[in-house]
């Protein structure tokens, strides 16, 4: 019975949405692809030194307030893609979380999952579905959103850490990272004044 009532609610959320985390696209965007910027792309830098996009056209669920992307700084070369919401109590995030783990656990029965974060009472605040290049976080943080305490309720699909996948693309943020210095000073050595050395 408990499967039948989350296969239902499974096909209540649109198919597209959830339907190919196994194959790396989770909200309308597939981990690895190159991101087009729009003229409205609302961008920025990562404490990595990677971007933080807001993505433009996310396909989600209703329930779900915003769609973002971790991309390389160069090429947008995307290499996690999260979803999240925020709710004014822990009970309710609470529950948005146990709602999506079951249906996940639904969509994907062979992915192990584990790697369960606790906070200090003791609750479990992230899980992660591993299937190997993927991995797929949720979790729950006491979280500030537009001046108020909340809960963000957050889905996080990105590569499996420690797979040849998540190795390449964080390689590849590094070198773009290094070469965008390089050019930047480079700019900055062609603007400047060395009549004086």
């Amino acid at each position: 019975m408990l499967t039948r009532c989350a296969l239902i609610l499974l096909l209540a959320i649109p198919g597209v949405v959830l339907a190919d985390a196994g194959n790396g696209d989770f909200m309308g965007y597939q981990l690895g692809d190159q991101y087009q910027r729009g003229r409205d792309t609302r961008q920025q830098t990562s404490t990595t030194g990677n971007l933080l996009i807001s993505a433009e056209q996310p396909v989600k669920p209703g329930d779900i307030a915003e769609v973002t992307l971790l991309a390389t700084a160069e090429t947008l070369t995307i290499g996690y893609i999260g979803a999240s919401q925020w709710l004014a109590t822990e009970a309710e995030a609470r529950e948005m979380g146990r709602r999506y783990f079951e249906l996940l656990q639904a969509k994907y029965p062979d992915w192990p999952y584990g790697w369960e974060v606790m906070d200090a009472r003791m609750n479990v605040v992230e899980v992660n579905f591993n299937s190997a290049p993927y991995n797929l976080r949720l979790r729950l943080t006491e979280d500030q959103h537009e001046g108020e305490n909340m809960w963000r309720f957050s889905m996080t699909l990105g590569w499996l850490p420690g797979s040849a996948e998540e190795e390449a693309w964080r390689n590849q943020a590094i070198d773009e990272q290094i070469a965008e210095k390089l050019d930047t000073r480079q700019e900055l050595l062609k603007k400047s004044d060395v009549r004086g050395l």
